[in-house]
């Protein structure tokens, strides 16, 4: 016997489940370890009762648990934070795709910066709602540490994400019985600022001059191949973007073989982009006019590469065929150079204003409901921000697209 345990009960008069009270506490609450034959060690936790029976009743409710958990072939102690997540690091990687490893990459620096430095080697079905609470705190006052400000509400809703996606994998291996909920703060109901019908007029405008543009300076004259690849790409991307409401993420990943087409009334067509990202797979049904866009890409494509492109080959792609990661950088030169980083309350304008754009202009055009479709987010979120269909039904993608752009007569930029 533990120097510490008095009072000891053998509930079942086999050794299995003892419960007790510690020498070394003032506290009358009675205590637990429990075994179980085909594994090693105790388990000890506190029943948080004072009265013994109702401590006996939660030591045999938590001994049939861990009972048949052991029998399932997991650990009587549990799995440790640190084991967890090399486990799921392990299985990030062997299962997920390309499409997906920027993002792996984040949620798994996200929890070796924060999730390992406070919980370390505890064992993940110890961890209580108090420690989640303990753990915000504590990478709210290390980000602060570093970098002298408050983080933002959005930072640290990222940090929480990224936990509860290594719990949800621990809770599917048998590790903890539930999700438990992380506290960060509410969403904020603060979509960046869209561009207005004329706004975007004077963009599009914008951009076709702003593509041939010749360089300036000392350094280079007339038109730089490289950069003008690097605008007539961004052109395009706006133009996609803002047609389709895709997100940053979805796009990224699209490839020639996930382009697709319906025929809606008359034989008219419209392009349908296969995504798969924040909300799982859809079919994505473009505006009327996407397809030429598509098209000058494919053709600019087959030019540089002086042969046709592989169905396999990203859509925005550089030179070399791998995606391109980012156009944050190009989008805020375009944004300045065009005179429209900013709306009239100030507020800049980031990628994702393409996506709000879309969703504003559809809005009014198309039932809401179908609307979220299109775009893998809710109604409510649609309702929120803005004021099951199939993508592939013709009805629907006749009027999720329903506007004054012209459409092409075939779609797929390869196809007769």
């Amino acid at each position: 016997m533990a120097k510490f345990e008095t009072n000891q009960v053998d509930i079942n008069g086999n050794g299995k489940v003892i419960i007790y009270q510690r020498s070394d506490l003032t506290s009358k609450k009675w205590h637990c370890r429990i075994s179980v034959q085909g594994s090693t060690g105790y388990k000890r936790f506190s029943t948080k009762e004072t009265d013994q029976r109702q401590a006996e009743r939660v030591a045999l409710d938590k001994y049939e648990e861990l009972y048949f958990k052991v029998k399932r072939g997991g650990s009587l102690k549990g799995k440790s934070f640190k084991v967890v997540y090399e486990e799921y690091c392990d299985w990030v990687d062997a299962t997920k795709t390309q499409r997906t490893g920027d993002h792996n990459k984040q949620v798994k620096r996200k929890v070796e910066k924060y999730g390992l430095s406070f919980f370390k080697t505890k064992s993940v079905d110890d961890i209580t709602e108090g420690d989640l609470i303990e753990f915000m705190i504590h990478s709210k006052n290390l980000m602060k540490s570093v970098n002298g400000t408050e983080p933002a509400a959005s930072t640290l809703r990222a940090i929480g994400t990224s936990h509860r996606e290594l719990f949800q994998y621990a809770k599917s291996k048998g590790y903890i019985k539930e999700v438990l909920p992380i506290p960060v703060p509410s969403a904020e109901q603060n979509p960046r600022p869209d561009f207005t019908k004329e706004e975007w007029r004077t963009l599009t405008g914008f951009m076709r001059k702003w593509v041939n543009e010749p360089c300036k300076g000392t350094r280079s004259v007339g038109i730089d191949r490289k950069r003008h690849r690097e605008r007539f790409y961004l052109q395009h991307y706006v133009l996609v973007m803002g047609n389709t409401g895709c997100r940053v993420g979805e796009m990224r990943s699209v490839k020639w073989h996930n382009l697709d087409r319906v025929v809606i009334e008359e034989g008219d067509e419209r392009l349908l982009i296969s995504v798969d990202g924040k909300t799982g797979k859809r079919q994505v049904v473009a505006n009327a006019g996407v397809e030429n866009f598509i098209k000058r890409l494919w053709d600019y494509r087959t030019e540089e590469l002086g042969a046709t492109p592989s169905l396999e080959e990203y859509v925005f792609c550089k030179p070399n065929g791998k995606f391109v990661q980012y156009y944050k950088g190009s989008f805020t030169r375009l944004m300045l150079d065009s005179g429209l980083r900013e709306n009239n309350d100030g507020e800049l304008r980031t990628l994702y204003s393409l996506r709000h754009t879309y969703a504003t202009t559809r809005v009014n055009e198309v039932p809401v409901y179908q609307l979220a479709i299109n775009m893998g987010t809710s109604v409510e979120m649609i309702e929120n921000f803005y004021g099951h269909s199939r993508s592939s039904d013709s009805l629907f993608a006749s009027t999720v697209t329903k506007g004054n752009q012209t459409s092409g007569s075939k779609v797929l930029p390869w196809s007769n």
